[in-house]
């Protein structure tokens, strides 16, 4: 049933027609058809009789003088009457949004005509029997197009008006609310179907009505520390631009997927107490939008909440939008009309889009360097998302097991911040759905998280903690703890070590001990994270490691370094040369401290070893040094026959109790020391001098 106001409509765009029609026409007589059929909705007093009417004008070919203008009459007689009422709920929605973009009153009256012709059949039944079948039509055009005097009818506008209204630079294509193609055909955004079926209860906000606002944070600001830096600049960053009104401000978070970019969009707002929109998400039937629908979606926020002082937008995943910018853009913003527009004028629209965007704007993406240069440039600020450091992902950890009610210690929290090296998502998704499972274990929890794990990095053995720190269980020529007590009280920043010895001899675990001496977290790459076999792409996981580690502020310590550091003497391809000078070039500046261990200190080239401050090198233990050992693991006096090992080390004694204790034989010396003598007897590398000791590089 047709409101009041909807009725006020249709009888405007009747007299308007009616105005520019020729009596004897072939539209004047579907005009009065339908205005005959359609007698009982319009409420037409004068028509009670329209079904004897309607066959009488079957009989005859055109409409008579006599009958056109007592039509014509009628209808303006009752459009006279109905002036008096009311806007319904969707026509005060339209004219709040006109009045939001500064439209034209003739803008906003096309606005109600294209969005009535979407969503009231009496609407779309009248344009479609009336005009889309005749004259204009004939010519196979779309009704709704710039070259259209019936549209301009109905509007009581002249062809001309029209085709300004609707130009590249108009306010109406400018904003995203019409798109306008090739051949002048238009239509309007879709999502502004939103002003007409948002029920009563939505209310009047234009800007509630049109966009959807972000889900609130699952995060914490403190579980990006590890971007505090980064962080707390965004941060300042957006809250000035909303104090000042500034325009143009977009920043740009990227990363591999899954390292918390939406989360973090979504936690800065909160932390501002602000609004953030996402924009671009889905189109109003829950489907995947085009790039157009996107991008005419962002340009429509622009306008809108460009006077909000409250008001953020997130723009998700933008390589979705940017991969192929010319075609997608040519056709968005009207370009190439007869072939005139050539992709470099595509090109301008889209950054003055960004500096000229009225609402500070986040954008995500996972490949950032993908993305055209010119875009990037106009970008305020980048800020990289990188995997967390474990401190971090312990309290992420923490959170999740205990939103999701996942009984759990402190060492179960620990051990599974240290074993996988994954992202918040993953986290939050492995909790989730252990407790789908008969509440869930942290079992159930590992085991889902590595399947994960396996499928997003490849299999992997997790990384592993090294064993305690035993000072005298080391042997070197240098007092390690003398040394760590040394930096520690110097406070030196900036200083590099290389520890060299025989798998075992607790190069990790001392490393771990100095990182904490001087109170910094370690942060852990092995060659074989970094190494890949695209060319170029070892070099870039080098550098990002380095600046990694200055950003978080962490020790940076490379395991297997003799992989990164070969000798380039003996290299066969080019790469081989690359990687070490890239390593080389970033050691020089590396502003914290960083370390390299390595079993096979013999393959490194001999300039890198110039480039370290301090040179360790572990060596099996000593005769009394193992049966101190022995102690230590086993709790028993050890058997005269330890002092006699060759080549043992402290790794060899936890791999011996491992073993002991699945067969049972803890408590048995002699088979303990029997065990002992396998291991060392099993190893290809006999005990020799210490390579190097400390000093000066």
């Amino acid at each position: 049933m047709l409101t009041a106001y909807m009725r006020h409509r249709c009888l405007g765009y009747l007299v308007n027609l009616g105005a520019r029609m020729r009596h004897r026409s072939r539209e004047s007589r579907d005009m009065v058809t339908w205005v005959l059929n359609a007698a009982d909705m319009l409420s037409l007093p004068d028509y009670a009789n329209a079904s004897n009417m309607l066959k009488e004008l079957e009989r005859n070919e055109a409409v008579s003088s006599n009958e056109w203008e007592s039509l014509r009459e009628t209808l303006a007689t009752e459009y006279r009457a109905s002036k008096r009422v009311r806007r319904d709920r969707t026509a005060k929605r339209v004219w709040a949004l006109g009045r939001y973009m500064d439209l034209s009153r003739t803008d906003v009256s096309l606005l109600e005509l294209l969005l009535s012709y979407e969503t009231q059949p009496v609407v779309e039944s009248m344009v479609d029997e009336i005009l889309s079948h005749h004259g204009f039509a004939r010519m196979h055009c779309h009704f709704f197009s710039v070259a259209n005097p019936n549209l301009a009818s109905m509007l009581d506008i002249s062809t001309g008006t029209l085709r300004r209204r609707l130009a590249t630079d108009s306010p109406l294509v400018r904003s995203g609310l019409v798109s306008v193609e090739d051949d002048g055909d238009f239509k309007l955004l879709e999502r502004l179907q939103r002003l007409a079926h948002a029920p009563a209860r939505s209310g009047m906000d234009v800007q509630q009505l049109l966009f959807d606002r972000a889900p609130t944070a699952e995060l914490e600001w403190s579980d990006f520390d590890h971007v505090a830096a980064g962080r707390d600049h965004v941060e300042r960053l957006i809250r000035g631009a909303l104090e000042r009104g500034e325009r143009g401000v977009n920043v740009l978070l990227y990363g591999p997927p899954g390292t918390g970019k939406t989360q973090f969009c979504r936690t800065l707002a909160n932390r501002l107490g602000i609004t953030m929109y996402s924009i671009g998400e889905a189109d109003e039937h829950g489907r995947e939008p085009t790039r157009g629908e996107r991008l005419q979606e962002l340009r429509l926020a622009q306008r809108v909440l460009g006077r909000s002082r409250r008001s953020i937008l997130l723009f998700d995943e933008m390589e979705d939008l940017l991969s192929d910018p010319n075609s997608m853009l040519r056709w968005l913003f009207g370009g190439g009309r007869g072939g005139r527009r050539n992709t470099s004028g595509s090109r301008v629209f889209l950054h003055r889009l960004l500096e000229e965007t009225g609402v500070p704007t986040l954008w995500t993406t996972n490949a950032a360097r993908e993305t055209c240069p010119a875009v990037l440039r106009r970008m305020m600020y980048a800020l990289e998302l990188r995997k967390p450091s474990p401190r971090v992902r312990a309290r992420i950890w923490s959170r999740q097991l205990k939103r999701q009610g996942i009984p759990s210690v402190e060492s179960d929290v620990q051990a599974l911040a240290r074993e996988f090296d994954i992202t918040p998502g993953v986290a939050a998704g492995a909790t989730a759905a252990a407790r789908v499972i008969d509440g869930g274990n942290v079992a159930t929890v590992r085991q889902g998280v590595h399947s994960l794990a396996r499928l997003l990095h490849g299999e992997k053995p997790p990384l592993q903690a090294p064993g305690e720190f035993d000072p005298t269980l080391i042997r070197a020529q240098t007092d390690p703890v003398e040394l760590a007590d040394r930096l520690a009280e110097h406070g030196a920043r900036r200083f590099s070590l290389c520890l060299q010895g025989p798998p075992g001899t607790g190069k990790s675990a001392f490393v771990r001990f100095l990182a904490e001496r001087i109170g910094l977290e370690v942060v852990q790459k092995r060659a074989s994270d970094l190494m890949s076999m695209w060319v170029g792409e070892t070099e870039k996981l080098i550098a990002e490691a380095f600046a990694e580690a200055r950003d978080q502020e962490h020790f940076l310590v490379f395991d297997e370094a003799d992989s990164l550091l070969a000798d380039r003497r003996f290299a066969h391809r080019s790469w081989e040369i690359s990687q070490v000078n890239e390593m080389l070039t970033w050691m020089e500046t590396h502003p914290l401290p960083f370390a390299c261990t390595t079993n096979f200190g013999e393959h490194l080239d001999p300039a890198t070893l110039r480039r370290f401050d301090f040179k360790l090198g572990l060596d099996f233990l000593a005769p009394d040094q193992a049966m101190a050992a022995f102690r230590v693991f086993f709790g028993l006096d050890a058997p005269p026959a330890v002092r006699e090992l060759a080549g043992v080390t402290p790794g060899d004694f936890a791999v011996v109790r491992r073993r002991a204790e699945i067969l049972g034989k803890l408590d048995d010396a002699t088979s303990l020391a029997a065990m002992l003598r396998e291991e060392c007897d099993a190893k290809p590398d006999r005990p020799r001098q210490i390579g190097f000791g400390v000093g000066p590089g």
